[in-house]
């Protein structure tokens, strides 16, 4: 039983990941094509790196990069234990 919970934990932890990464590189490269310019008009305040250039986010968008980082900390180091725990193999019985 604990075996399977482990299993259901660390798959879970590796899909939210794997989630969380695609959407945050996604949001990185929509922000290539955002002004290099501050437009308080529009929200667009904050700077942010990314690809070698300086662009300006909204504030929002910043807090939602921040969250995803932590989420991909966390689901990362959860899968990454169980992976541990079972020396490579989280698929393979105890037995």
């Amino acid at each position: 039983m604990f075996l399977k919970i482990k299993k259901i934990i660390g798959l879970t932890a590796g899909i939210i990941f794997v989630i969380a990464w695609f959407y945050a590189g996604s949001l990185e490269g929509a922000y290539v094509n955002y002004p290099r310019f501050s437009d308080p008009k529009a929200g667009l305040t904050v700077p942010h790196a990314v690809k070698g250039i300086v662009v300006f986010i909204t504030k929002e968008d910043q807090e939602l990069l921040s969250w995803l980082l932590w989420v991909q900390i966390g689901s990362g180091a959860v899968a990454g234990l169980v992976f541990l725990i079972h020396r490579g193999d989280p698929f393979k019985s105890e037995k």
